[in-house]
């Protein structure tokens, strides 16, 4: 919220101006209100002083809290003044001086509250603003307030400790009263200034001119009316003149209505107070928030002398009921008017910029056909460029794949050959290590049987070495090296097997040997880990099988992918279970071979994986379409797979699934090539 500077004066001297005002306000109206006093305890039902502190402290800024406290100071001397002698009127001053600081402490204390949370707005423009305006200012800063003057007045033996309670109840409404009544006036009359500040400068202008002038009857017409009205048709100023006589007429009956109404209701004793909201709904519409909480203190003014007076609906035998129903009438009426107003203003607010939008709206779409035609044309042609592009682009990233692989089974290759020929040189030399080693063994049992009795020093190195276990332990490890190098060389074989290096053309292959393969490759992710047990792999091949023509190196891809697909499914499966119920489920592939109608052969891989759903069958073998999850899967293994069977080997790849119920692959291919592909 824009706070109004005082720009008439230096800066200094304004402020100076201004503390002393505020002073003088609250002193006027803190001694007009204490004519409405009529508790024991000298408190008034409604505190006005604090709702114009709380205004000018929001509207000016925290340095015109001085105001405040001079005004607070000003407005108890009197009332509290002791003048039996010079030191009992000193000591009077005591809690004048409580009672100012905490009015200005919590004045202060609920303008910083509302406006940390209100920043740089009108606090009284939405409704959660004016819930915070009831909460903050109007509610916590009158606590410091009422606490800290009842003490005062406690402590300095003026009030009587058993009544410290009501007292300061009756203290804290009426200063809520005050502020959720007067503050509100304060703040959308200079808010209502501050956004008409132009047209009241130039009205005062034009009536000076006027007063100059002496000749305000001939000129309202060719200087202070034309000001406004230039440029604007006769008829529609008569127009405009009219309507604004008519909004005048109007909001005058509203308040004379109102004022009846109050009249007859807290001061001649008619049961008419209901009449009061309908005329409120009716100030909210149509003067909004200034005139509305204009209308709310005429009422509550009224209302507070009559039922002070003994009149009206409010007035009962004891007068504190009556001050408590007449203070929840007043609060309950100006929250009323304020969240009306608010929601009111937010509303206005919605829909100016819903018509903002709409204009702009309606502004882009004039030219959006035209664009989007033009577009439309452009994209067209675009599209057909773009679809040969990604044509090429498929087959280039296949051909790349393609290429990529021969360079890995060549690689491959090369790595086998180059770990085969050591480890084949190792494990032909096993067996001569072997016998030499039995040898040596047998001729150390023939000392042992023939010398049984060595010397001392022969014997202790003996006990040294432990011979009778190296006797044991040598063969062992003979036979371990052995069966380590008989393992390295399955894997050699394995590679090679899967590589195919030296048949890149078409060759009569056994398939069972490249599944086998694969398996063996991809053996570290079948065995058991500490997440799950082994996967197990159940081989039914068909023994009566032919030979196939094919390319292996290219076959053995497939099966690599697909295994490798099957083995990940089986893994997402497993997430979800722990891992007793992993067991009893059984991680399981199934490989099977067969013979088809005519010369064709059929290879099916199953898993018990997670599957795939239906409406994704048609998308598996589409390049770079994956359902892993990033970084997991490129999207082009089962692609390049069906580019391999259906154009290479002239096949068919295809795939059942569903929904956790596993994925089955088939592969049928012709058992001889009816043509050989460059």
């Amino acid at each position: 919220m824009k706070r109004i500077q005082l720009a008439l004066f230096p800066k200094q001297a304004s402020r100076s101006l201004g503390i002393i005002g505020l002073a003088i306000a609250y002193y006027i109206t803190a001694e007009l209100s204490r004519l409405l006093a009529s508790t024991p305890q000298d408190v008034t039902p409604i505190w006005p002083p604090d709702g114009i502190a709380v205004g000018c402290v929001l509207l000016f800024g925290k340095w015109i809290a001085s105001g405040v406290f001079l005004g607070s100071f000003l407005a108890n001397f009197w009332a509290f003044l002791d003048r039996s002698n010079l030191w009992f009127s000193i000591i009077s001053i005591l809690p004048v001086l409580g009672i100012a600081a905490g009015t200005t402490l919590g004045t202060l204390l609920g303008t910083h509250l509302l406006q940390k949370s209100t920043p740089y707005r009108y606090p009284l423009a939405r409704v959660a603003d004016v819930l915070k305006f009831l909460l903050f200012a109007s509610a916590i800063g009158p606590i410091v307030n009422a606490t800290v003057g009842v003490t005062s007045l406690a402590l300095s033996r003026k009030l009587p400790w058993e009544i410290y309670g009501s007292v300061w109840l009756t203290w804290w409404i009426s200063n809520v009263s005050g502020i959720f009544i007067i503050a509100p006036v304060i703040l959308s009359w200079a808010r209502l200034i501050w956004k008409r500040r132009q047209l009241i400068l130039r009205l005062c202008r034009v009536s000076w001119q006027f007063y100059k002038d002496q000749r305000f009857k001939s000129r309202i017409t060719s200087i202070g009316w034309r000001i406004y009205t230039r440029k604007i048709p006769s008829k529609l100023v008569s127009k405009i003149a009219f309507i604004k006589i008519l909004q005048a007429i109007e909001i005058a009956l509203l308040f004379i209505f109102a004022l009846v109404v109050s009249n007859a209701t807290f001061d001649r004793g008619y049961d008419a107070d209901y009449l009061l909201l309908p005329i409120l709904i009716w100030s909210v519409f149509r003067t909004g928030q200034p005139g509305a909480t204009a209308l709310t203190l005429l009422i509550a003014t009224i209302a507070t002398i009559g039922t002070v007076r003994g009149r009206g609906e409010f007035a009962h035998v004891d007068l504190n009921q009556s001050l408590a129903l007449l203070q929840l009438f007043v609060t309950v009426m100006s929250l009323t008017v304020l969240t009306l107003t608010a929601a009111i203003e937010e509303r206005t607010h919605a829909e100016k910029k819903l018509r903002l939008t709409l204009a702009e709206l309606a502004k882009t779409n004039a030219t959006l056909e035209i664009r989007v035609q033009q577009r439309t044309e452009e994209l067209s042609a675009q599209n057909i460029t773009l679809e040969e592009t990604l044509q090429t682009l498929k087959r280039t990233q296949l051909q790349m794949l393609q290429s990529q692989m021969s360079a890995l089974g060549q690689l491959v290759a090369g790595i086998a050959h180059e770990i085969n020929n050591p480890i084949c040189f190792i494990h032909g030399n096993l067996t001569y290590v072997n016998d030499y080693t039995q040898d040596l063994l047998n001729l150390v049992r023939l000392y042992q049987k023939y010398y049984p009795n060595p010397p001392e020093i022969l014997q202790e190195e003996l006990e040294e070495i432990e011979l009778d276990f190296m006797q044991t332990d040598l063969a062992e490890i003979i036979r371990s090296m052995n069966s380590g190098t008989d393992r390295i060389r399955e894997i050699v074989l394995s590679l090679r097997n899967f590589s195919r290096l030296d048949e890149a053309a078409l060759k009569q292959v056994d398939i069972h040997e490249g599944i086998d393969s694969t398996l063996m490759i991809l053996q570290h992710r079948i065995k058991a880990t500490t997440h799950r047990p082994e996967i197990h792999v159940i081989k039914d091949f068909d023994s009566k099988l032919p030979q196939i023509e094919c390319y292996p190196g290219l076959l053995n891809q497939v099966f690599m992918n697909i295994l490798d697909n099957a083995i990940d499914a089986i893994e997402v499966a497993n997430k979800s279970q722990s891992f007793a119920e992993i067991t009893d489920r059984s991680n399981t592939i199934w490989i099977h071979t067969h013979r088809i109608k005519g010369d064709r052969i059929a290879i099916s891989i199953t898993d018990n994986g997670c599957g795939v759903s239906e409406n994704l069958w048609s998308k598996i073998f589409d390049p770079f379409f994956t359902t892993k999850p990033i970084g997991k899967g490129t999207g082009l293994g089962l692609s390049t797979s069906y580019h391999i069977i259906t154009e290479q080997h002239h096949g068919k790849l295809y795939c059942t699934s569903g929904p956790n119920c596993g994925t089955k692959f088939t592969i049928e291919i012709p058992i001889k090539q009816l043509t050989v592909d460059s």
